[in-house]
């Protein structure tokens, strides 16, 4: 691969990417005894989560993954809206989101990091052995349509899918049309 060619991609490496990825899977997974709750440990957690998926998808973008990460689907659910658009205040989403008809669904790696990068807000909430369960989230795109519950083991899954793919073959070509190189892989 030329210079000019790896400028296209901009993740040159990612094994140190995949490296982060792992330590965030680790992190994300249930403890014997979690840390109680606090404003700044769910900010971080709520962040971290962000970053985490944000990661997954530049990777995505830059060709890193074979087909199986595009063909991975995460089990989530989601909750259809019926606040009126003036009261998009998200202390209570049950007053906003039918959370008592949870749908559960299918959805693709893309779609998941999208919900959680485009977050009009995110809501992470916690069982009752204190460790994180899962994340409330909806990107500006669905606010008005649903709220999706995200069980952590599939933020989980998610990253350690990203850890462990690795396209076996990758070519480029150059579309004159974007002026820019397009990454294929297997």
């Amino acid at each position: 691969m030329t210079y000019k060619e790896a400028e296209g991609s901009m993740v040159i490496e990612s094994r140190y990417w995949r490296e982060d990825l792992a330590r965030y899977a680790q992190a994300f997974r249930p403890k014997s005894k979690p840390p109680r709750w606090s404003e700044r440990l769910v900010v971080n957690f709520e962040k971290d989560v962000s970053i985490a998926l944000f990661m997954v998808r530049r990777l995505a973008e830059a060709g890193k993954f074979s087909s199986k990460m595009k063909q991975h689907k995460a089990q989530i659910f989601r909750c259809a809206f019926h606040g009126k658009p003036w009261r998009l205040i998200y202390k209570d989403i049950d007053e906003l989101y039918r959370l008592e008809n949870e749908e559960a669904i299918s959805k693709g790696v893309a779609f998941v990091c999208n919900q959680f990068i485009h977050a009009d807000f995110t809501f992470a909430f916690r069982g009752e052995d204190r460790n994180w369960e899962g994340l409330y989230t909806s990107s500006d795109f669905e606010k008005r349509k649903f709220v999706y519950r995200v069980p952590l083991s599939e933020i989980v899954r998610i990253l350690e899918l990203a850890v462990d793919d690795y396209p076996s073959r990758v070519s480029l070509r150059y579309d004159p049309d974007k002026e820019d190189w397009i990454t294929v892989t297997d």
